[in-house]
């Protein structure tokens, strides 16, 4: 798949021409791990150390019902559906979120190389508890729920209020059925409440648990209202459409109040990114010369370096070592 790359050279000077007054130059310390900060950009402080919110709710609540190898929803079946957290029923439990057993509308059904999908509709609607995989962690006075009133399939969804610094639901990736070295898919339904916005912020950052927010951390969001991503911190970064400091043209974006079917993959043995959105890869986000780390940690939800709050919503969230599909 073509792709535009540039020089190390130019990539600096476009980025500390372009991303420097995009970005907080003093975002909050408290939870922040010191992540990098070149070329004058201070936006991107690691999430290390923030404040979790999985005293929220009531004590021994179910949480999140995720679904290893992708579970197909079908009633009396007992094949690839496992129930995390407690709130779906495993061995033929509907928990794929749309119609139970139908082929288009199951986003988990089972499919090569998937490991683990979530619909959220196990969970209970309120503030989001730790349950393993997930756990909330909080940074400022943002919070992360399950929401009932708004979902991509199902009744339930991940509504995240934007607020404060950073207000993320981690999902660790240790265990799942992956084997290693391999590529890293993710899929998941987004929706905001507002369109993206000019100022630079994060909805999604994959990094490791052991160092989390530093390294080759990975952060997918929004600028110039259109999607971008930077890699360690912000030594790299590219946008939807790159050539706009001089054709001004919008590149790929999320629509307000539309789900969006993003899927991202993570190669770290080649190295290789790809941005897909709604299924069409986003050519000016594909690159294969950035380093990346062998993540083992994903966090949706929002870091706000520019910019009012957000509200926004995750759903059907498939994680696997093969191409997965927004259907």
């Amino acid at each position: 798949m073509p792709s535009k790359h540039r020089s190390a050279l130019a990539l600096g000077v476009w980025l500390a021409l372009s991303f420097g007054p995009a970005c907080s130059a003093t975002p909050p310390s408290s939870g922040s791990n010191g992540g990098s900060a070149s070329l004058g950009v201070g936006g991107h402080g690691g999430t290390n150390g923030g404040t979790t919110a999985s005293a929220a709710g009531s004590a021994g609540s179910p949480s999140l019902a995720g679904e290893t190898n992708g579970g197909n929803g079908d009633a009396g079946s007992s094949a690839g559906t496992t129930a995390v957290g407690g709130g779906a029923a495993a061995n033929g439990g509907a928990i794929s979120g749309g119609t139970a057993g139908t082929g288009s509308g199951d986003f988990c059904a089972q499919r090569s190389g998937l490991a683990f999908c979530e619909t959220f509709e196990g969970a209970s609607v309120g503030p989001a508890t730790a349950q393993p995989p997930w756990a909330p962690m909080v940074n400022g006075d943002g919070t992360v729920e399950i929401d009932g009133s708004v979902a991509h399939s199902g009744g339930h969804s991940l509504k995240v209020h934007g607020s404060g610094f950073s207000s993320f639901l981690v999902l660790s990736l240790a265990g799942l059925p992956m084997p290693a070295p391999t590529p890293l898919h993710v899929r998941a339904y987004v929706r905001l409440n507002e369109a993206m916005t000019a100022g630079h912020n994060t909805l999604l950052i994959a990094d490791t648990q052991a160092a989390p927010g530093t390294g080759n951390a990975f952060r997918l969001g929004e600028m110039n209202e259109m999607l971008m991503y930077t890699v360690s911190g912000d030594a790299h970064g590219a946008l939807a459409n790159e050539s706009y400091y001089t054709d001004h043209l919008p590149g790929a974006a999320l629509q307000a109040q539309q789900w969006g079917c993003l899927e991202i993959l993570l190669d770290h043995t080649k190295p290789e990114i790809s941005v897909r959105l709604d299924d069409t890869e986003i050519a000016d986000l594909h690159h294969s010369d950035y380093a990346l780390d062998e993540y083992d940690a994903l966090r949706f939800g929002f870091e706000k370096y520019a910019g009012p709050p957000s509200d926004l919503w995750f759903d059907d969230i498939a994680i696997g070592s093969a191409p997965i599909g927004c259907r």
